[in-house]
């Protein structure tokens, strides 16, 4: 597997589901709005910033920035069957993906300050029944995410004590002694509950984030009854989603980008 993707990469050589990983440590500020006929910024992009491919569904890849130092662990389900039922994590369990990060953080940050985000150029915008559906689930089951639509990037986020399924601190379980990920939300849907915790330096945390809504395979919202499946492949213009912490700005992790031939074939023409 090449290390890094050029110009001269052949995607059929790609395996069917990779990340890769930007370890830029702030966020790149974009200029003025992009035309609806420009073209798709995920496999170009891809290609002019030449990053590393790394693997999911394997080995934990350490990362190490200004802000934390540890490792992280990707898990994206294939839509093949048998492939799915050999990876361990994702048996007996709805999910489609899953990220788990464990490490420590060199500055005190507040629990409101730590965020997760997606950030994308101009998408598509869903008319009808899409746009609808998609509003639906995010109000319905994702109530905590914030949607920013704008002409020069569409963005969702959160904080990630909200996001996050599982944290432990410490290896001592749940920060607070929360019970349970609803009384934890909770808590934490009180700004001024999260401006007065915070994630210390030194203590070692682990995050668990996982969803079963979008498959990072087929880029297909599905899973909810009458609701049918929307291609948000499609709708990114072959942008793939990311995963990455931030403070404002400033990247606390890098940013890791999932790809799958599907998602590459919206951003590329390629059949």
């Amino acid at each position: 597997m090449p290390s890094v993707l050029d110009d001269a990469v052949d995607l059929a050589s790609l395996p069917r589901l990779f990340a890769t990983i930007d370890r830029q440590e702030a966020e790149p500020v974009v200029e003025g709005p992009l035309c609806a006929d420009d073209p798709p910024q995920g496999a170009g992009e891809l290609f002019s910033r030449g990053p590393e491919i790394v693997d999911v569904n394997g080995r934990a890849v350490p990362i190490d920035t200004e802000y934390f130092t540890g490792e992280i662990l990707m898990h994206v389900k294939p839509s093949d069957e048998e492939e799915a039922a050999s990876l361990a994590y994702f048996t007996g369990r709805k999910r489609l993906v899953g990220i788990e990060l464990r490490g420590t953080f060199k500055r005190r940050i507040s629990f409101d300050d730590l965020t997760f985000a997606n950030v994308w150029r101009p998408i598509l915008n869903p008319g009808g029944w899409q746009r609808r559906t998609i509003l639906f689930v995010l109000s319905k089951f994702l109530p905590h995410l914030r949607l920013e639509l704008g002409e020069s990037q569409t963005s969702i986020s959160a904080p990630v004590c909200l996001d996050a399924k599982r944290i432990i601190v410490g290896g001592l379980g749940e920060p607070l002694g929360f019970s349970s990920l609803s009384a934890r939300k909770r808590h934490f849907r009180n700004e001024d509950n999260r401006k007065s915790c915070y994630y210390e330096p030194g203590t070692e945390y682990y995050f668990e984030f996982y969803q079963h809504a979008v498959s990072f395979d087929t880029y297909k919202l599905s899973g909810f009854v009458g609701l049918g499946q929307i291609s948000l492949a499609k709708i990114l213009r072959g942008q793939p989603f990311q995963f990455c912490l931030r403070l404002g700005s400033n990247l606390v992790t890098p940013k890791f980008f999932f790809y799958s031939k599907e998602l590459l074939r919206h951003g590329t023409g390629v059949a």
